[in-house]
């Protein structure tokens, strides 16, 4: 009710303006189809869809226990829908936009329970990992003293795709990862991402990728539950080698 005849750039964050302006203006028109398809007789008014999917942050005014993870007062919307466009002769026309907006789930990362196969890391915005949990040495063969304050950097906020995850001993494991960004309360650092990976493979191929698989000795882990980056206390920052294998691109399945 409170929307309802109000401008939504009234609740909208002011660095997303402009892209949603533009979605609403008549200078963006890259039609899925062609006229053609609708009549010979370009003098000849129809109408065509534009699909659409963009993201926009919106203020919110929960209260915390029901907001989930908000930034600075403003919540992520993940917004599907599409532009009705009116073409009529040599005029085009933008008569609005419908879509629907989705509240990102991200907060169910950190409240997963954990299989076998899955182990979580956190890392700073620039994907220095700051902890990882004890499970990552059965899984991938590394240990925490092989992989905190290393780089694993990857798109952030979203799911991946199956891609390689290098192992301790050559070769390497197929697995997918979940990431958010959580609030870090009491903590050196005021934000971190959570990863949430799954393993899908034993360990495949025996080619040696990178050079952290040299003269590798089994890692044995020195926790139960996890270990945290000493640079982690000390707020500073780190920078490693990637422990990706690039040479194979993002994949949609094995």
């Amino acid at each position: 009710v409170e929307l309802i005849g109000s401008s939504i750039f009234d609740f909208l964050h002011r660095d997303d303006e402009p892209e949603l302006r533009y979605i609403l203006s008549n200078t963006d028109f890259n039609c899925t189809t062609t006229s053609s398809q609708f009549s010979t007789n370009s003098n000849q008014s129809y109408n065509d869809e534009i699909e659409r999917m963009f993201f926009i942050r919106l203020k919110c005014v929960l209260p915390k226990r029901n907001a989930g993870i908000i930034y600075n007062g403003y919540k992520t919307i993940s917004c599907w829908g599409y532009s009705k466009i009116c073409h009529d002769g040599e005029r085009i026309t933008n008569m609005g936009l419908l879509a629907v907006g989705y509240m990102l789930t991200r907060s169910g990362i950190t409240e997963l329970k954990l299989s076998s196969s899955t182990f979580m890391f956190r890392a700073r915005l620039d994907l220095n990992i700051i902890f990882v949990d004890s499970r990552v040495t059965a899984l991938t063969g590394f240990g925490a003293s092989s992989l905190l304050d290393t780089s694993l950097y990857q798109m952030n906020q979203s799911t991946t795709g199956y891609y390689r995850l290098l192992h301790r001993i050559r070769g390497y494991v197929w697995a997918q990862s979940q990431f958010c960004i959580v609030p870090m309360l009491r903590a050196t650092i005021t934000h971190c991402i959570v990863a949430v990976t799954e393993i899908f493979s034993k360990r495949e191929g025996d080619m040696t990728l990178a050079i952290i698989q040299l003269d590798a000795e089994e890692d044995v882990p020195g926790s139960t539950l996890g270990e945290y980056s000493n640079l982690f206390y000390k707020g500073a920052s780190a920078s490693a080698p990637l422990y990706l294998d690039y040479n194979m691109h993002m994949l949609s399945d094995k």
